[in-house]
């Protein structure tokens, strides 16, 4: 089943404060994706300015953990939903 989902995404950017710009972004997706999908898919469709890290794609690493609605959590395991709000850990 097709659905939409509204993603907020941080962004790099020099001239925003905090080196960070939110872009609001409709994603349409296919079936149980994770939230790193999410991320890969706004990648290579929408902004290449979109900056994660990904290694082991099994949960074992942490190199994909991001906040995510004010929580932090690994990308590659975690199941996207709408209205997400998705930055980095810059800690």
């Amino acid at each position: 089943m097709r659905r939409k989902l509204k993603v907020r995404c941080a962004i790099p950017s020099q001239e925003a404060a905090g080196g960070m710009e939110y872009k609001l972004f409709d994603v349409e997706v296919e079936g149980e994706v994770t939230v790193l999908d999410v991320l890969k898919m706004l990648y290579c469709e929408k902004d290449e300015r979109i900056a994660f890290h990904s290694f082991c794609g099994q949960g074992l690493c942490a190199g994909c953990m991001v906040e995510l609605n004010g929580r932090r959590v690994l990308s590659c395991v975690t199941l996207a939903s709408d209205r997400m709000e998705i930055k980095p850990i810059l800690d």
